[in-house]
């Protein structure tokens, strides 16, 4: 075998088989990337970087994998310093190779590659799998949010200036949507693509004043630089690996992109309310008050990197079928989460409305999942005002109770006030309500009217038979906010106004029986014309 060049494919075959470990695993399952290999051999891991070069990194040479090994080991045991073993040579050994011992320093010619050697982490307890299962609670994203507070309070600024500054961020930025543009029409549409530039193009021109604070306010941190839901596992602790070691510019980051990484992968794995919590719980820990300002731009930017990755990773030969279609999923539903967050910053109010029973949720759901609209839902409202918990079950007559004329005057006034600080705040806004009452349509109508900003009633019906059935599988879920009864139903049938009052571009009706998602998309596109 030529020293000076050892393959690859042979070194993948020695690593892949147990006895070349001395912890002697029962088997070993290889991961490949295009820029690297990772053997999971029993309770430990090994990981090999190829020789390849690219325009973010530069592993060519055995002295660039050396160098970024150490790298990998130093910077991780910032957030998982039980978790990095060290460096270990791979050696030449006869016709072979042979795992030599932790080194410090550049071996000589007997070296034929370097691996860093890590403690196997258990995946039931990676955060990816435990927001999947929904076991992860809002004490959980605390301490993580505490966590990553401590670790970008003790992180390196020294070189914040190059990487921080308002320029530099434009560049990374624009950098970014620049090698997006090969995704148009494979993982990202144009006109998804059109968005999203427009609205981190128009941040950054409004927002430069603030990007100059959060430097000097030393809010630019070498971070993590790749914080996703999968590099985070909760055993013992919080521990957080597989930071980005490859590239310092990269890592450097105003601390609020770093969290949005994560935010932006919560919303991902459809858990907003755990994004929510995440930041409400950094922003409370570090009294950084413009997060929630910054929050939006960065979780947009972040979405965008992501869908690029993935594309890029789903057109890899080294990838398994499997790994190219995983990726070209990820990078679809990437970019759409981007666009979401740029269409949010483009406020509209959208009204869902109908009888109890027809599926105003289900759409409100769906639509916030294409728009990242907020919304606000009456039942949880009402109950919020009156102090209960909105998944306590009330029973009460029709109009009567919690349910009376006065409780619902105050709980469309609170939807209303809702509604209009998020107008203000520059969100759009999704209102989930009956809406029967005239009287209660309008005040919205003449919000929208105030705000300058497109007003849409989306009106659920469905067959009563479905009606009926939906209203007596709701009595068997813990988790249903609603109390409504197939009396309520048709009590609101009789005293439902019809929507007359706004032009017929301004009111949609939908059917329970369409695909919520398609649905979703074509009330996005309304909106785009009401705009």
């Amino acid at each position: 075998m030529k020293r000076n060049q050892p393959l690859l494919s042979a070194l993948i075959a020695a690593m892949s088989r147990p006895e070349f470990y001395p912890e002697r695993p029962a088997n070993v399952e290889l991961i490949q990337t295009h820029i690297s290999c990772v053997f999971l051999a029993g309770d430990v891991v090994y990981k090999i970087r190829k020789p390849v070069r690219f325009a973010f990194l530069d592993y060519s040479t055995l002295e660039q994998r050396y160098h970024f090994s150490q790298e990998e080991v130093r910077l991780n045991r910032r957030l998982a310093p039980s978790v990095y073993l060290g460096v270990f040579p791979i050696l030449y050994h006869g016709e072979g190779f042979a795992l030599g011992e932790q080194v410090s320093r550049l071996g000589g010619p007997e070296v034929a590659e370097y691996a860093v050697k890590m403690r196997r982490l258990p995946d039931e307890r990676l955060l990816e799998r435990l927001v999947r299962e929904n076991r992860v609670g809002k004490d959980d994203i605390a301490r993580i949010a505490e966590r990553l507070a401590e670790f970008h309070a003790s992180a390196a600024d020294d070189h914040a200036c190059i990487y921080g500054a308002p320029t530099a961020t434009w560049q990374a930025v624009l950098g970014n949507l620049q090698e997006c543009e090969a995704c148009v029409g494979e993982t990202v549409s144009g006109r998804e693509f059109e968005r999203i530039e427009d609205f981190l193009r128009r941040f950054m021109e409004v927002h430069k004043d603030l990007l100059k604070q959060r430097l000097a306010q030393r809010r630019v941190r070498e971070g993590h630089g790749d914080l996703r839901c999968e590099h985070i596992c909760l055993d013992d602790g919080i521990i957080i690996f597989d930071c980005l070691e490859f590239s310092e510019r990269l890592r450097y980051c105003d601390v609020a992109s770093d969290l949005a990484f994560l935010a932006m992968d919560l919303d991902r794995l459809e858990a907003p309310q755990l994004a929510d919590e995440l930041v409400a719980a950094y922003a409370a820990r570090t009294g950084d008050k413009a997060l929630f300002e910054l929050m939006r731009f960065y979780k947009c930017h972040r979405a965008a990197v992501r869908g690029k990755v993935e594309t890029l990773k789903s057109h890899e030969a080294e990838v398994s079928l499997r790994e190219r279609e995983r990726a070209r999923e990820l990078a679809l539903s990437s970019f759409r989460l981007a666009y979401h967050y740029a269409s949010g910053a483009v406020p509209a109010m959208v009204l869902v409305c109908g009888l109890a029973g027809t599926g105003k949720s289900t759409i409100a759901k769906a639509l916030a999942r294409h728009t990242g609209f907020e919304v606000f839902n009456s039942d949880v409202i009402r109950k919020r005002l009156l102090g209960l918990d909105p998944t306590v079950h009330v029973s009460a007559e029709y109009r009567a109770g919690i349910y009376d004329d006065r409780s619902t005057e105050l709980t469309y006034g609170a939807l209303l006030a809702e509604a209009e600080k998020a107008l203000r705040e520059g969100k759009g806004v999704i209102v989930d309500a009956t809406f029967k009452n005239p009287a209660h349509r309008r005040p919205f109508v003449e919000l929208g009217a105030r705000r300058r900003v497109p007003v849409l009633f989306v009106e659920c019906r469905a067959d009563e038979e479905e009606v009926l059935h939906r209203l007596l599988e709701r009595i068997q879920r813990p988790d249903e906010v609603s109390d409504a009864t197939w009396e309520v139903y048709l009590r609101q049938k009789a005293e439902f106004v019809p929507i007359s009052e706004v032009h017929d571009r301004c009111h949609v009706v939908v059917e329970s029986k369409q695909d919520s998602s398609e649905v979703a998309a074509r009330i996005e596109a309304l909106l785009d014309s009401l705009r």
